[in-house]
């Protein structure tokens, strides 16, 4: 992740709106169809197999596996466990966040029916919710390093465009910033002392998730050839608060930078909206026992809002008094659009007569056909677009799951592989594992399920126009996911 900070630095975001960025590119990009426990403990793999509510958002041919009509809900619960690390200084230690939350993960309805033809098997529709993507997280660093958040104030406000409202004019307003001197340059304190040791931390909390409507239809020809179609329609909801602090670590007054003692920058987002899309899908069952799968997923053409506010308190020593500067900022809004990839799956299922199946599926997307439309800021629409295309690549993401099956019970294990969206990071694989258990009637079923995904990151609080002084936080992050399923087939 550091390369695609790097990226974004010699890019030199400097919008007065929100910069929407190839980090919230890949956020709002890269989901899951996880839907019911069943499909969460083989992997979310279940495209070729069907007959479960989750294919309505992957392959929705296999919805028409069902013969009778089903009505499924799934509860569960979502942790997120952050250890991060402040990598400035080697002597800086780890911290440790969790965070647990209540979901609903599916929700819907299958009706099943048996047309008047010998060819034509099912035709079968599907409605309901399932969850694309979990946001719930709680990260906290803090540590010792050189440099200040307000060197990029700085840069900002001497970059021709002068002072804007969320950054640059907080900070001044603050009296973070002196000037503009007779030249028309602002300074801080920090330019007296570049190379000071500061104490910093930040604690970063967000919300939210990705949930689709689904509208789907398919259909049965002959138990060879299923096809089916699900419109979809996936709601964002996002909230992100980040609380920044930075201490000289000695006497107040008389520490590492003449005149500054501590600062607090806080920063409030939320992401709202809606988007559509369409998923085709086709099944074949060439023998008894295999049944090969095919779907591609247009982009997702997203209405995005965003709603941020800042604020900002200094305190600094001047002639032996102590000072106290604060500003906020005004409540900003900015609306755009996002346009997802292209998503191409391939799947394969083996029934192992009554003892169960083995499955397997690969998806292909490219993510730097990611795009942003920003109505009225072109430069800076032209601007988050390159970096998508220099940051991200494309990947081929692996899913793999079975079930045994034992008179009523059902046995469950899954795996994944998920290589890194970043440009000359193809080589990291993030993976996740998955366990099942299911019990089987003829009119009801309850299914549970638990997974773990483990994966990396690297983050930065903000961002300059170059490398020096510019922090970096390593994140080492275990989502896990359990799953309740209960279902009743009528």
């Amino acid at each position: 992740m550091r390369y695609l900070f790097v990226i974004l630095i010699a890019l030199g975001f400097t919008f007065e709106t929100k910069a929407q960025s190839v980090t919230d590119a890949l956020r709002f990009s890269n989901f899951e169809a996880s839907g019911t426990a069943r499909a969460l403990g083989t992997g979310s793999a279940l495209g070729a197999l069907g007959a479960d509510f989750s294919v309505m958002s992957s392959n929705p041919a296999g919805l028409a596996w069902y013969r009778s009509s089903e009505f499924t809900i799934t509860p569960g619960i979502f942790s997120s466990s952050v250890t991060s690390k402040l990598n400035n200084l080697a002597e800086n230690l780890p911290s440790d966040e969790n965070n647990n939350s209540l979901v609903l993960n599916n929700f819907g309805i299958v009706v099943a029916s048996q047309p008047n033809n010998v060819d034509w098997k099912q035709f079968n529709f599907g409605l309901g919710l399932n969850r694309l993507a979990d946001f719930n997280q709680h990260f906290f660093y803090e540590g010792s390093s050189t440099g200040s958040i307000v060197d990029r104030f700085l840069e900002l406000a001497n970059s021709g465009d002068g002072l804007d409202d969320f950054e640059s004019g907080v900070a001044y307003d603050a009296s973070a910033l002196i000037g503009p001197d007779d030249e028309g340059f602002y300074h801080n304190d920090f330019e007296l002392e570049p190379n000071a040791i500061l104490q910093r931390e930040q604690n970063i909390i967000t919300h939210g998730s990705i949930n689709e409507l689904t509208f789907s239809l398919a259909g049965n020809y002959k138990d060879r050839i299923l096809m089916g179609a699900t419109i979809g329609v996936p709601f964002v909801s996002y909230r992100e608060e980040k609380i920044y602090k930075e201490e000289d670590p000695n006497s107040v007054g008389v520490g590492n930078v003449p005149y500054f003692d501590q600062l607090e920058y806080i920063e409030n987002l939320t992401t709202t909206g809606a988007g559509i899309n369409l998923k085709m899908g086709l099944v074949f069952r060439p023998t008894q026992a295999v049944r090969i799968g095919v779907a591609f997923h247009t982009p997702t053409g997203f209405s995005l809002s965003d709603s941020y506010n800042s604020s900002m308190t200094y305190n600094y020593t001047e002639s032996g008094s102590a000072n106290q500067g604060t500003a906020e900022s005004p409540d900003g809004l900015f609306a755009y659009k996002l346009r997802t990839p292209w998503r191409a799956i391939g799947s394969l299922g083996v029934i192992i007569q009554k003892a169960g199946f083995l499955t397997a599926e690969v998806e292909w997307l490219d993510y730097q056909n990611t795009s942003f439309n920003f109505n009225g800021y072109e430069t800076d629409e032209r601007d988050a677009n390159a970096a998508i295309q220099k940051t991200l690549t494309s990947a081929l993401n692996v899913r793999l799951g079975a079930e045994l099956a034992y008179d009523i019970f059902r046995f469950r294990g899954g795996f994944g592989l998920h290589p890194s969206a970043l440009e000359g990071e193809e080589d990291i694989v993030n993976n996740s594992f998955s366990l099942g258990l299911g019990l089987r009637e003829e009119s009801f079923f309850i299914d549970l399920a638990y997974r773990q995904y483990n994966f990396k990151e690297t983050f930065t609080p903000y961002l300059l126009n170059t490398e020096a002084n510019q922090q970096f936080i390593d994140k080492d992050i275990s989502s896990n996911r359990i799953l309740l399923t209960v279902g009743f087939r009528f």
